[in-house]
Formats: C-alpha cells, sequence, structure tokens
C-alpha cells in the first residue's frame, strides 16, 4: 500500500515555480511580497491541497488596501441597473487587489436637490462615488465637494462635464449614436425617410451625444434621411409609447426609431398594439429580457448593449487605482468599453 506524501512548502513552491523562502514569507508573513506572487502561491496551495491554503488566503486580506465604494444608478431601467449592480457587486467581491464592500443607491427622486442629498449622504461612508446622473449645476458642484473632501468621483455611463478633469467608465456615446445611424442606414430603403430619436432628457450628456453621433452620421453619409427633433421621454414607458403611436400616425415614411435611454417598454408596447406598422429599423440601448422578448417577435431590430459585465470590471479597477493616483489623467482615467451589437441571431 503507498500513502500519498502530505504536501509541504516545498510542493507548493515547486508547483508555482517559486522559491521556498517566498512562499515561506507568504505563508508567515515575514517580508512584503508582491500581490502578484502570493495569488500564484495561493493558486499552487490550492492545487496541490497543502493544509495552510485557507491561512495564505488569509494572509493575502490582510495586506489588501480596504475601500467602501459608493455607487449610485437610476431608478429608471430596473432590469438594466439591477444586472449592471450585481455585476459591480461581484466585480468587488472578487478583487484580488482591494477588500471592498459596495454600498449601492438607486436614484428615485430626480430633483437635483435629492441627487445632492444622496451624493453627499455615499461620501460620508465611502472612500470612491461611481453615479450616473445628468448634468445640473447644483449636482456638479456636490461633486466638486466631495472631491475636495477627498472622495474620488466616476462618472458612470453619461460624462459630467466637472470643473477638474474627471473620471469616466462607459462607451463612447458619440460612437454609439454614429452606429445607430449606420445600422437605420443601411437598414432601410435607399430612398431614406424619417427617423426618430428619443432621448431620457437633454441635461443627460450620454444620451445628447449619442443624439449628436446619429446626426452626424446622416447628415455626411445619408442626406436623404431626415431626422427629426428629439423626443424627450424621461425613460418614462408611458410617455415612449404616446410618443412611438404619435410618430406612428403622423410619419407614414418613418424608417428609423432609435431610443437613446429608457422607457423602452413603451416603444415595445407601441409597435406590439400596431400591426399594420410601416418596415422599420428600431434600435434600443441595453439588453434586457424585455428586449430579447421584443427581438424574438420581430417588433425590435437590434440592440446596441453597453457590455455591463466588461463595465463594472472597469469600473472596479478604476475606483481602486484612483485612490493611489496623484492626480486624474483626462485620458487613462477615461475608461470607453466596446458597444456590442445584439440581434435576434446572437442573442
Amino acid at each position: 500500500m503507498h500513502n500519498k506524501k502530505r504536501p509541504t512548502i516545498a510542493t507548493v513552491a515547486h508547483h508555482a515555480h517559486l522559491s521556498v523562502a517566498t512562499v515561506d514569507r507568504v505563508l508567515n508573513a515575514r517580508a512584503p511580497v508582491n500581490p502578484q506572487t502570493a495569488e500564484k502561491v495561493h493558486a499552487a496551495a490550492e492545487a496541490v491541497g497543502y493544509f495552510a491554503a485557507r491561512l495564505i488566503s488569509q494572509r493575502i486580506n490582510e495586506k489588501k488596501p480596504a475601500y467602501h465604494f459608493g455607487i449610485l444608478l437610476l431608478g429608471t431601467s430596473p432590469t438594466f441597473y439591477k444586472t449592471l449592480s450585481d455585476a459591480i457587486v461581484e466585480q468587488a467581491r472578487d478583487c484580488r487587489a482591494a477588500n471592498i464592500v459596495c454600498h449601492v443607491e438607486l436614484i428615485h427622486n430626480r430633483s437635483p436637490q435629492s441627487i445632492v442629498g444622496q451624493i453627499h449622504q455615499l461620501a460620508e461612508q465611502c472612500d470612491c462615488l461611481a453615479l450616473v446622473s445628468f448634468e445640473h449645476p447644483l449636482i456638479i458642484e456636490a461633486i466638486e465637494q466631495v472631491r475636495r473632501n477627498g472622495v474620488h468621483v466616476v462618472s458612470l455611463l453619461t460624462e459630467l462635464q466637472t470643473l477638474a478633469p474627471s473620471a469616466y467608465v462607459g462607451t463612447d456615446n458619440h460612437e454609439v449614436g454614429r452606429t445607430a445611424g449606420w445600422l437605420i442606414a443601411h437598414g432601410s430603403p435607399v430612398s431614406g425617410g424619417t427617423v426618430a430619436v428619443m432621448l431620457g432628457g437633454h441635461r443627460f450628456l450620454g444620451h445628447e451625444q449619442r443624439e449628436v453621433g446619429l446626426r452626424s452620421f446622416f447628415d455626411e453619409k445619408a442626406p436623404q434621411f431626415r431626422v427629426l427633433p428629439a423626443i424627450v421621454t424621461l425613460d418614462n414607458g408611458a410617455i415612449t409609447e404616446e410618443a412611438t403611436l404619435d410618430l406612428l400616425a403622423r410619419h407614414p415614411d418613418l424608417r428609423g426609431i432609435y431610443v437613446a435611454g429608457g422607457g423602452v417598454e413603451g416603444v415595445i408596447s407601441a409597435l406590439a398594439a400596431t400591426p399594420q406598422r410601416p418596415q422599420l429599423c428600431v434600435i434600443l440601448n441595453e439588453t434586457t429580457v424585455e428586449s430579447r422578448q421584443a427581438m424574438r417577435k420581430g417588433l425590435v431590430t437590434l440592440v446596441i448593449d453597453s457590455q455591463p459585465q466588461l463595465i463594472a470590471k472597469e469600473l472596479i479597477r478604476l475606483m481602486v487605482e484612483l485612490p493611489m493616483a496623484p492626480e486624474i489623467d483626462p485620458q487613462r482615467h477615461r475608461v470607453c468599453v466596446p458597444l456590442q451589437i445584439v440581434t435576434p441571431e446572437n442573442i
């Protein structure tokens, strides 16, 4: 009968391709060790079944910086923001560079005063704050104030024009708008027609940038299409539904609808209630249960998705980095994730 030898420090070192002394330093915290090296030792210890693997994990966690991150998201589009918040919390939990506690709150009251109150409340308990918000002087002043108090701020999904350079994580919204224009033009008759764009509001700079991108595409590449004045829906499903029904009734040459913000359930409901609608290219933002079902039913042509999992990953990476940064780098700390085009064929 042959008994397997119990794994030792030497076994771990051999598996990790490191010296015994390095493994010993990680296990007994005798001297500083590169975090990546420590993680390598932990992975090797678990792989070979070393009895002190859990202790090594504990030693690594003891050396990590600890942060509290505040995440302030919109209360509209609950499916999308639930997906995004879950992804952020998951990335924070799995982060190897720091021990992170996330405080997630939703904006239900869109009055600037209410949002300012939420910003200050979160900032009091957090090292870094990430938020989705429209632009307003009171909100910008609140951001500047918490930054002066040492709290780092990241604009999420839609950029905010703060006085000093600020960090951002999201898509390039101008690029998103131009892509929507290209898709509508190539999915419609060459003769052209009317195109509608719906925004949550002009103060959402991300929505406004998408509109600008859409218009710039048609101006430059497809002038036979006429882009109507933007329709502001406040991301409200009822308003969006009424606006869609009105568009279908008033514009028989309607060729495209691009919803640059929320309230997409209203568009879907209006299209479902209009069986004799013209051939349309309907583009929504963000993949949700509702948008997937609408694509399967043929009500929606495609979705431009901002990839919330990837946004969450980049957000946590950036928020961990900011406390160590001497100042905001307008290029390095502006992270644009690639958009993803979702069709009925690749849902």
